[in-house]
């Protein structure tokens, strides 16, 4: 594939993984990655997906200041923190074809539990904050995919919509920059890595615009189940362009 078509499909994923984090809140990372990854490597993919993460957290920062839930944000930070360094080396220590294998069957997984309404065998105390906060922080910076574990499991909790969605920018923001800390301090981020953020930027800017307009006119509901569907189809074109190759 020619530059010119890789860098418009690649600001296509952008876009469309923009728009669902704009409405939801999360599964920017999980389209972006499967996406990116079909384009090139995962090593490359991840890094990449990290500095767009915290470029679109800056942007929803303001509005999730005042509504976040910040007693289970302090708790799933702690235990990210733990986890962040696990995802760095599993990273930069394993095959990358079975890394990649290995994602995409993770987010079929965990969209199956979504669109099932499969609860996770974590509970909802502070064991379960800790379980969870983890294994978030340890994939987020190993595939950049945490979204869906937390979702899941925060969506037991009693938080309103907007409380939901404020606690999941919040929480990404500070784990995705702690990843991407840590992988540069790995040696792991690809030189150009932040030209190429700055370049889909504007893709990244109107898919977030977008998002939040439909965020006021659809149900979050529809919005979530939606999102659960498309990376499930995502996860599903990834395996088999796997079985093709």
């Amino acid at each position: 594939m020619n530059p010119e078509a890789n860098w418009a499909l690649s600001a296509l994923c952008v876009l469309v993984a923009a728009v669902v984090r704009g409405l939801t809140g999360f599964g920017f990372a999980a389209i972006a990655v499967v996406g990116l990854a079909m384009l090139g490597s995962l090593q490359q993919a991840v890094p990449l997906v990290l500095f767009l993460e915290v470029l679109s957290s800056l942007m929803l920062l303001r509005s999730a200041l005042g509504e976040a839930h910040y007693p289970l944000l302090k708790r799933l930070l702690l235990a990210a923190a733990c986890g962040v360094p696990c995802g760095i080396w599993l990273l930069t220590g394993i095959d990358s074809s079975g890394l990649t294998l290995g994602v995409y069957l993770l987010v079929a997984l965990l969209a199956v539990m979504g669109l099932a309404r499969i609860r996770l065998p974590m509970g909802e105390g502070r064991a379960g904050a800790w379980l969870v906060g983890g294994s978030s922080g340890a994939l987020i910076a190993a595939f950049s995919i945490g979204g869906p574990l937390v979702v899941a499991w925060l969506s037991h909790c009693g938080l309103r919509a907007r409380a939901l969605r404020a606690t999941l920018i919040m929480f990404f923001f500070a784990v995705d920059l702690a990843a991407l800390a840590g992988l540069a301090a790995a040696s792991a981020v690809p030189a150009g890595t932040g030209q190429q953020a700055l370049l889909m930027l504007p893709a990244l800017l109107l898919g977030l615009w977008l998002g939040q307009q439909l965020f006021v006119r659809i149900q979050a509901e529809q919005a979530a189940r939606f999102t659960q569907w498309l990376l499930l189809v995502l996860a599903g074109v990834g395996l088999l362009g796997r079985s093709w190759s």
